[in-house]
């Protein structure tokens, strides 16, 4: 399986290994039930953070159409308020790339940014779809002042259709974010913002068509490579990766004594 600061490509048994964690129960702890979006979480060997993972049905929604939703950059910015910045930096393969993604913590937590080898695999109309990503290290981007770099050790999406107009959706995520993120923290984020986030996922599935329209419609180069426009991975563009290095460099230890009571955690996701 993939390891942080390694590019990688995946073959059939690594995404067998996703699809187990995703479809398996075993070793999961059910925090969140309701409304068709399940959240669970367990031990993780390589961070003090849980593992999480996210079920959810969605209805009325093609998994093709949640695959376009997830992959589309400039849509995401649309919809999904959690992001402040994303950009591709380079091309490993017709369906690998290496990119930046940056996104917003409530005050007073600062930032958090992540730096990751995405992969990808559509196994076909009306069939299983893969995303998958971890940390590497590329030059281009090193860590800036007032984020703190998290490490994705394993992070992904699966979407398992149910039929032609509905399917199921998997996220999971084996990530420490750095900094010294409290316990209640990470718990409500699991409970509470996760939830709200697929909520309107869901949502910016049913406008996408129409945005699409009228937004570049024939560009999807994660189904078209020939559209990739990013330049091909210079293997001397890649730094080593030491996982606490990464995380205590920009790490500010004050985040552990910020009480519940002064964190609004409810409106980071935005309600359209």
């Amino acid at each position: 399986m993939m390891k942080v600061g390694e590019v990688f490509l995946p073959d059939d048994e690594d995404y067998k290994y996703f699809k187990n964690e995703c479809t398996n129960d075993d070793g999961w702890t059910v925090c969140y039930d309701k409304s068709s979006c399940r959240v669970a979480t367990k031990k993780s060997d390589l961070s003090a953070f849980d593992v999480v993972r996210v079920q959810s049905e969605f209805k009325d929604i093609s998994a093709d159409l949640l695959y376009d939703v997830l992959h589309d950059g400039p849509y995401r910015a649309k919809w999904d308020s959690t992001m402040l910045e994303s950009n591709d930096i380079c091309i490993v393969s017709p369906n690998s790339d290496i990119g930046y993604y940056s996104v917003k913590s409530p005050p007073p937590f600062k930032n958090r940014d992540f730096v990751t080898q995405r992969v990808w695999l559509d196994f076909g109309r009306n069939q299983e779809k893969y995303i998958l990503n971890h940390s590497v290290n590329h030059l281009r981007e090193p860590p800036r002042k007032n984020f703190v770099r998290g490490i994705s050790y394993l992070t992904g999406f699966l979407i398992i259709p149910k039929g032609s107009s509905s399917c199921t959706f998997y996220y999971m995520t084996q990530c420490d974010p750095g900094g010294s993120l409290p316990v209640w923290f990470v718990n409500k984020t699991s409970k509470v913002l996760v939830p709200k986030i697929i909520k309107k996922l869901a949502k910016a599935c049913t406008k996408y068509d129409k945005w699409k329209s009228k937004n570049d419609p024939h560009l999807k180069p994660w189904l078209y490579p020939d559209q990739l426009t990013v330049p091909r991975l210079n293997p001397a563009d890649l730094g080593t990766f030491n996982a606490q290095e990464t995380l205590t460099a920009s790490a500010d230890t004050s985040e552990a004594a910020i009480g519940e009571n002064a964190v609004q955690i409810d409106d980071l996701v935005k309600d359209d």
